[in-house]
């Protein structure tokens, strides 16, 4: 059984779960090994190699059961069917809606003439922009182009973006002042970890220790600024953009990205609304393929969407953390539409945190810890970076954390009490016993120690 899910929702996989288990308490039994693939982090890195071991699994199932009942010609049937399983994915490749069959087939069959396209004589390590033997020289079994589906257009820079609650369904959202803000690590620690309090007391926000709460944060001004310029739409980020599907489209049960406003500005979809900072799943790179103008490049990352080059993506890609802008400096060409990055780019999530604090210890107070996220520099990203939203948090609680360095920016300067928006997100099985008389040891639950500053203020 193969179970398809996405880790960003609560219940990973719950409706394969839920038939493997009821399978087998009706008494079947696991021949293979169930497989979980996980959509955020791309189908196919399980996927895969799950089929490509269910054939020999498959084969000595029926070999045991011919031991026991003699089946000789089931045998005869798969080992057959085996012989024939290396074909058989490059078959399903080629199976295509209407006329995208014809142009997805021309890539599956390319190989590369010149190899000095992708690398140089001198390159012997494969990198994000470079590939050596035998992926370089290896006709590429790559996924269909998936259609287009969204259309935008541009319209007049008059009238205000939505609040941000409108972008948040999971519950009410409230704007609260950040009234403090400690340094809890020495300046040489390896991680930097702050404690931001909130000031509640206008609010009807309620918790208890050991709940979490969301905070809805922004991606980096610079990078929004640094997206537009590559995409040569600096000057249209403050126009208000329709976005609406495409007519004729062939996505089959194309809809409207819930997660776009109706009206916004260009600036604020890429602000509020999408994460510029996801790493690209192989749909988007084979996306990308197509507004790629060099060869070279083109060829790399038909490479890094292929079968033949899954451990290039899962190095590279994957585990490095590259995201769009790391792949629109390395592949210069390459010159996205903003409709496929709308198509493409999922949706900004809101980030979750501990509460480290009782509200009946420090009335109308809410205080969370966590660690400023570091993406140190690498050759795929010559730059390093902060977390999203603990990078952000960090640059809004300056002022706080040193007052008597200059903060002021250019344009009038910072206040003292920035806010932030907030949404809880209740915990109904990490609470404090109702009985104060009870004892309960305290195990760190894999998110560090900062929910149980809230149990110890508690008691």
């Amino acid at each position: 059984l193969l179970g398809l899910g996405d880790s960003e929702y609560t219940f990973f996989c719950n409706g394969g779960k839920t038939v493997d288990r009821r399978l087998q308490e009706l008494g079947a039994q696991h021949f293979y090994d169930t497989g979980l693939a996980d959509d955020c982090v791309g189908l196919e890195l399980v996927v895969d190699p799950w089929i490509d071991g269910l054939w020999l699994a498959l084969k000595e199932a029926f070999l045991l059961r011919k031991e026991k009942e003699g089946m000789s010609s089931v045998v005869d049937a798969v080992s057959s069917s085996l012989s024939a399983a290396p074909y058989l994915s490059s078959e399903v490749q080629n199976l295509k809606l209407e006329d995208e069959g014809v142009r997805s087939s021309d890539i599956l069959s390319q190989k590369l003439v010149d190899i000095n396209l992708v690398a140089s004589a001198g390159d012997t390590e494969p990198s994000l922009v470079h590939s050596v033997p035998p992926v370089s020289q290896s006709a590429l079994n790559i996924p269909a182009l998936p259609p287009e589906y969204i259309e935008v257009q541009f319209q007049d820079t008059h009238g205000e973006n939505p609040h941000l609650s409108s972008l948040i369904s999971e519950g009410t959202t409230f704007e609260v002042p950040v009234t403090k803000a400690v340094q809890l690590t020495r300046e040489d620690a390896i991680k930097t970890a702050l404690l931001l309090e909130l000031d509640i007391a206008d609010t009807v926000f309620d918790y208890q220790p050991g709940d979490a709460f969301c905070v809805i944060c922004p991606n980096n001004v610079n990078e929004v600024e640094e997206l537009l310029q590559i995409l040569g739409l600096s000057e249209k980020g403050e126009y208000f953009v329709c976005v609406k599907v495409k007519q004729g489209t062939k996505k089959k049960g194309a809809a409207h990205p819930q997660h776009i406003p109706e009206r916004s500005t260009l600036k604020f979809i890429l602000t509020w609304c999408l994460e510029i900072r996801s790493v690209p799943k192989k749909a988007f790179l084979r996306a990308l393929v197509e507004c790629t103008s060099d060869a070279g490049e083109k060829r790399r990352l038909q490479e890094l969407c292929s079968r033949q080059g899954a451990s290039d993506y899962t190095r590279f890609i994957r585990d490095s953390n590259v995201c769009l802008l790391d792949l629109l400096h390395a592949f210069p060409s390459c010159k996205p539409s903003l409709n496929l990055l709308i198509e493409h780019l999922p949706k900004l999530q809101a980030r979750s945190y501990s509460v480290s604090s009782s509200n009946l210890y420090q009335p109308g107070k809410l205080c969370f810890v966590f660690n400023i996220v570091e993406f140190p520099a690498c050759p795929a990203r010559p730059a390093s970076r902060k977390g999203v939203c603990t990078g952000w948090l960090a640059e809004l609680v300056a002022p706080l954390l040193h007052p008597n360095k200059n903060t002021l920016d250019t344009e009038g300067g910072r206040s003292s009490s920035e806010k932030i928006s907030i949404f809880a997100r209740p915990n109904n099985t990490f609470h404090l016993p109702a009985d104060p008389s009870v004892p309960f040891m305290m195990v760190g639950p894999g998110t560090g120690i900062s929910p149980f500053i809230g149990f110890l203020q508690h008691r």
